[in-house]
């Protein structure tokens, strides 16, 4: 009975523990669009742009992807999605990558430059 008191104290507090923030990592760094040069580069560029820029980060097909978007209504434009290394794969919706909305997991936006 000593034992199954044991497990439940261990159980109690093993589970209880603080919550901690939660970074979200891509490509094995944390904030990506500071720690990744290629990335980091491309980020400075389109934040010169007059159009609302973004940089969305997912998992395509087991591997993490970076998708740079224009994010204006108004602006009818192409995503370009890259691997972790800055390689071209595809742009999301044409030939090259035609099931991207479907295919791809966790999208969410790590850096907007705010227009």
């Amino acid at each position: 009975m000593r034992y199954l008191y044991a497990l439940c104290f261990f159980c109690f507090f093993a589970l209880s523990g603080c919550e901690e923030e939660v970074l979200y990592k891509a490509c094995v760094v944390s904030e990506p669009t500071q720690n990744i040069e290629w990335l980091r580069r491309r980020v400075q560029e389109l934040q010169k742009s007059e159009y609302c820029q973004a940089v969305q980060t997912g998992n395509l097909n087991g591997r993490t992807v970076f998708v740079l978007r224009n994010c204006d209504p108004a602006v009818n434009s192409i995503d370009a999605v890259y691997d972790c290394d800055g390689n071209l794969l595809c742009y999301a919706g044409d030939d090259t990558c035609p099931n991207f909305s479907k295919e791809v997991r966790e999208l969410r936006v790590i850096w907007t430059n705010g227009k």
